[in-house]
């Protein structure tokens, strides 16, 4: 929910696309700072417990927004403040969590488990919350903040009814040590450095023109609030719908098919939205984008998790994302920028550039990715 009641939040404050693009850059800006630090740190301590913890901080900070809110004290700096402290524990979380998914899952049942897990998530995060988000803001605007206090709440008591089946043992070696380890496992791997780096392109130039959604959907789409949502909506329910068919691909095309083929969805999607007026055109390319993200999504962890021994996942996740999305707040400042100089269609178009061009090459850079690599499982 605060997600959404973010932006929208942050558009009642300005109308600066600089300044707008600042929420994005302080929530994603922690995991070029905090992720190889949180990722060696769920490899050393229980991770159910760093959930909860990285859970009941988070509802304590839009509890605190909600308040300055209510008492009329919020403004564009103070929404920085939280979406960065809110990124730290996100970063924390995360990392713990798809650490933690090999330990309860049979090794087989990895890539369904996945597929389950990102669609229950997206779900919850794209579905039901910008929804919900929406008509809370709109009823009262702190309304959105108090509630995903309870939901982060009820994460936590969720998360503490998880078995304890993560063994902890005491370390033995630096701290420092460990977080450059993650840094070398995925320098190291062929498979694993060549998606960190599409991963990096493409969310550097998907987050220049993210960043800037509401303004696209004000100023192009001539919409409101509810295509703002029906957009996230949209991107959510392709993602769900992919979950039904990535089994089905994987099978047959083998892993570097069906991220070629997801790559291809997102050239399309994205085109569509870079040059569209229409909102219903807009809407259903973000559907499209979205079956285009859950099959990336699906087979990307699923490969991450099997090439990486287990006590190695949670410093090879943060090491992947300090790189794959430490980009983003870099990304999201040059939309801003491009957007006052270009026009806001144009960080859109430059994103379309890009995904057609990383389609149009998506065989060579993924040369080292097989099929065979599905049936792989490494868990020493």
């Amino acid at each position: 929910m605060f997600l959404t009641a973010f932006p929208l939040l942050a558009a009642l404050l300005t109308r600066d696309p600089v300044l707008i693009s600042g929420i994005t850059i302080a929530t994603k800006l922690p995991w070029l700072l905090f992720s190889l630090f949180t990722g060696a740190i769920s490899d050393r301590m229980d991770r159910r417990r760093l959930m909860i913890g990285a859970d009941i901080t988070r509802c304590a900070i839009v509890v605190l927004l909600a308040v300055t809110i209510i008492t009329d004290h919020s403004n564009i700096w103070v929404l920085y403040a939280c979406a960065f402290s809110l990124g730290i524990c996100e970063t924390l979380h995360t990392n713990c969590a798809q650490g933690i998914l090999p330990d309860i899952v049979e090794p087989d049942q990895l890539m369904i488990a996945n597929a389950k897990f990102t669609s229950a998530q997206v779900t919850s995060a794209q579905f039901v919350g910008p929804s919900l988000g929406v008509i809370l803001f709109n009823t009262a605007t702190a309304l959105p903040f108090a509630a995903d206090a309870i939901t982060f709440a009820g994460s936590a008591a969720l998360i503490k009814a998880i078995p304890n089946v993560h063994g902890v043992e005491a370390p033995t070696t630096k701290l420092r040590d460990d977080m450059l380890d993650g840094l070398r496992f995925l320098r190291d791997n062929p498979i694993l450095r060549r998606l960190t780096a599409i991963l990096a392109t493409l969310n550097f130039f998907y987050f220049a023109a993210a960043a800037l959604l509401v303004l696209y959907t004000s100023d192009l789409l001539h919409s409101g609030e509810l295509t703002f949502t029906a957009l996230s909506v949209g991107a959510a329910l392709g993602t769900v719908a992919s979950r039904f068919i990535v089994s089905r691909f994987s099978t047959r095309f083998g892993s570097t098919g069906t991220i070629t083929l997801a790559l291809w969805v997102w050239a399309v999607s994205s085109v569509g939205i870079a040059f569209t007026s229409n909102r219903y055109v807009a809407i259903a390319s973000y559907v499209i984008l979205g079956i285009g993200n859950g099959l990336w999504t699906i087979i990307n962890t699923t490969l991450r998790q099997q090439l990486t021994p287990a006590r190695m996942l949670g410093r090879m996740n943060a090491a992947f994302r300090t790189v794959s999305w430490g980009v983003v707040p870099f990304g999201a400042a040059f939309g801003g920028v491009a957007a006052r100089y270009l026009g806001l269609r144009g960080p859109f178009i430059v994103f379309a550039i890009v995904m057609v061009g990383s389609a149009v090459f998506a065989r060579p850079i993924l040369k080292p990715l097989s099929s065979e690599v599905i049936g792989t499982t490494v868990r020493t």
